[in-house]
C-alpha cells in the first residue's frame, strides 16, 4: 500500500514572526519567493552567530539526544523522531525537539525532563529579551501545548552582558534563563487568533495591499524591499535625513512622495536646504568652504588607522565578557600615498600587548591619525588599557590625536541622501560613485572576518591556517585602502 503524503506545515516559527512583522511579507515568501532580495552577508552572520550559541548552550543540559532533520524539508520526520522519543521515555534532554500543530511546525532548542515533567527552553544569542522573542516563546507554547505535551515551564536562555571570565567558562554564569510561562499563557488565545489570521493572508490569491511603512525596517530588514520600494521616485521625501520615520512616511502616504514638496512643513527648512539641492539633482553636495576647513585644521603629520576586531560570544580571555570587541589587526598608512602597513595578531594569543606595540610605532610617526568611527576605535582602545597599564599614557596620546572622517558626513559638509545612510567606507564610496577597492569573496564585512579569526583558533591543519591568515589579511589591507580611498575623495571634494 503506498504511503500516505505528509501534509506540508504553512507556517513555522520564522515565518510567524515574518508574518506579525508584515503580513504582505509573509504572503511574497509563501506565493512569490523569487521576489526575495538576496540574503545580506549580515544576515548570514546574525544565523550563523545563533547557531553557535544554540549548540554551546547544550551544555547546560549536556547528554541529550539531537532531533533535528538533515535539511528544513524534512520537519516531519524530526517531528516524528521527537514524539518517539517523548513516548520511549530513554532520554531527558532532547535539542531541536520538533513539534507540529494547526498546520504549523515549531523546533525547540531544549527539551529537558525534570522530576518526570517536562520543560521548554528557547535560546537566543543577544542580551535580552525582545517583543519578537515573546512571541516566538508564546507560539512555540501554542504549538507544543497544542500537540498534547503539557509544559512545566517555558523559558528563555540568552547572554549574560555582566558576565565576566575568571578561569574556565561557567556556563550556567555565561546565560540567564527566565521563565515566560505566565506570558505565553497569557497570549495562547491570541497566539492562535493570529495562527488564523496568517493562514488565511499565505492563502490569499493576491497580495494584501499593505503600504510600505516603518515595518519594512523593523524589528528587521525585510525580504522584500527591492519589490515593494521599486516604485519610490529618486528624489522622495524617505530620503530625508533627520527626520522620524514615521513623520516621512506619513508625508509619503499624504501623496507630498517628492522631497521638495514638504520643504515649506520643516520646522528649520534651511538646515535642510543641501539636502533639498542634493536629492533633486541626484548628486553628490559638498560645503566646500566646511569641508575644506576639516580637512587642512590637522597639525603636523598624518597617517590613516583602522582596526579588525573579533568578539566572540564565549569569552576567550580572563577579564573579558560576551561579545567584547578585541583588535585582532591594525592597518595604518601615510595619507600622501598608500603604503600599507598591516600587522596581524597570531590567533590563539592575546591581543593587548601585541596591539600596543603597534600603536607606539604609529603614534611615534603621526600628529594626526584619521580613523573611521573614532568613538568605536576609542572604546576598543580604553578597554585594552586595563590590560596593558604601564603604557596608559600612551594609548591615552593615541585617542587624543584621532580625527573622524564619518564627521564630514554626519556634520552635512558632503550630502548625498539614501534611503538607508551607508554606515562603512565600502558602501559611502559606492553610494558617492566610486569603486571600493575589492574584498575576499568570504571575508567582505567585519563579522565573517571575526568568525574567520576565531575559527583558525581551533583550527589545526596548516595550510588551511596559513590560506585563512593570508585571506584575513588581504581583508585588513584592502579594507585600509578603501579608508585611504575615502579620504582622498573628501580631499576632492574639498578643492
Amino acid at each position: 500500500m503506498p504511503q500516505k503524503k505528509k501534509k506540508k506545515a504553512v507556517l513555522s516559527k520564522s515565518t510567524f514572526i515574518k508574518g506579525l512583522q508584515c503580513p504582505k511579507a509573509l504572503y511574497l515568501y509563501k506565493n512569490r519567493y523569487f521576489l526575495r532580495d538576496p540574503v545580506s552577508p549580515e544576515q548570514r552572520a546574525k544565523f550563523n552567530r545563533g547557531t553557535i550559541v544554540g549548540v554551546y548552550a547544550r551544555d547546560l543540559f549536556p547528554g541529550g539526544v539531537d532531533a533535528s532533520p538533515k535539511t528544513h524539508f524534512q520537519m516531519a520526520q524530526s517531528v516524528e523522531k521527537t514524539a518517539a522519543l517523548i513516548e520511549e521515555g530513554q532520554t531527558d534532554v532532547i535539542y531541536e525537539a520538533a513539534f507540529s500543530f494547526e498546520d504549523v511546525v515549531v523546533a525547540l532548542d531544549i527539551l529537558y525532563r525534570e522530576n518526570g515533567q517536562w520543560k521548554g527552553m528557547e535560546v537566543k544569542s543577544s542580551r535580552k529579551i525582545s517583543d519578537t522573542y515573546r512571541w516566538d516563546a508564546a507560539l512555540q507554547y501554542y504549538i507544543i501545548s497544542g500537540s498534547g505535551l503539557e509544559l512545566k515551564d517555558f523559558s528563555i536562555a540568552y547572554i549574560n552582558k555582566d558576565y565576566v571570565r575568571q578561569g574556565d567558562i561557567n556556563i550556567h554564569n555565561l546565560f540567564i534563563t527566565e521563565s515566560l510561562l505566565s506570558h505565553v499563557k497569557k497570549l495562547k488565545h491570541e497566539t492562535g487568533e493570529k495562527i488564523s489570521q496568517l493562514k488565511e493572508v499565505a492563502a490569499l490569491k493576491k497580495s494584501p495591499d499593505i503600504p510600505i511603512g516603518t515595518q519594512c525596517h523593523s524589528p528587521y530588514p525585510c525580504e522584500f524591499i527591492g519589490h515593494c520600494w521599486k516604485k519610490i521616485p529618486r528624489d522622495s521625501v524617505l530620503k530625508l535625513q533627520g527626520i522620524p520615520g514615521e513623520q516621512k512616511f506619513e508625508w509619503h502616504h499624504q501623496g507630498l512622495q517628492s522631497a521638495g514638496q514638504v520643504y515649506d512643513q520643516l520646522e528649520n527648512p534651511a538646515d535642510f536646504q543641501k539636502q533639498m539641492e542634493s536629492i533633486e539633482k541626484g548628486e553628490t553636495v559638498a560645503d566646500k568652504g566646511l569641508l575644506t576647513q576639516f580637512m587642512t585644521e590637522n597639525p603636523g603629520r598624518e597617517k590613516i588607522y583602522q582596526s579588525a576586531y573579533f568578539a566572540p560570544v564565549v569569552p576567550l580571555f580572563d577579564q573579558t565578557s560576551p561579545y567584547q570587541h578585541l583588535p585582532f589587526a591594525v592597518f595604518s598608512t601615510p595619507v600622501e600615498h598608500f603604503n600599507p602597513q598591516a600587522h596581524l595578531v597570531k590567533p590563539g594569543m592575546f591581543p593587548a600587548k601585541e596591539i600596543t606595540g603597534q600603536l607606539a610605532q604609529i603614534n611615534q610617526e603621526a600628529d594626526t591619525i584619521w580613523v573611521f568611527d573614532a568613538s568605536y576605535e576609542k572604546s576598543i582602545l580604553e578597554f585594552l588599557r586595563q590590560f596593558v597599564p604601564d603604557q596608559s599614557e600612551l594609548i591615552q596620546n593615541f585617542i587624543s590625536k584621532l580625527k573622524d572622517m564619518g564627521q564630514a558626513f554626519e556634520k552635512g559638509y558632503v550630502i548625498k541622501p539614501s534611503f538607508i545612510q551607508p554606515d562603512t567606507p565600502e558602501k559611502i564610496l559606492q553610494h558617492l560613485g566610486q569603486e571600493p577597492q575589492e574584498l575576499p569573496p568570504k571575508i567582505i564585512i567585519p563579522q565573517q572576518a571575526d568568525a574567520l579569526y576565531q575559527k583558525l583558533w581551533r583550527l589545526e591543519e596548516v595550510e588551511e591556517k596559513h590560506e585563512g591568515v593570508n585571506g584575513l589579511t588581504t581583508y585588513v589591507v584592502n579594507r585600509g585602502e578603501n579608508l585611504f580611498r575615502l579620504f582622498k575623495l573628501l580631499k576632492t571634494l574639498s578643492v
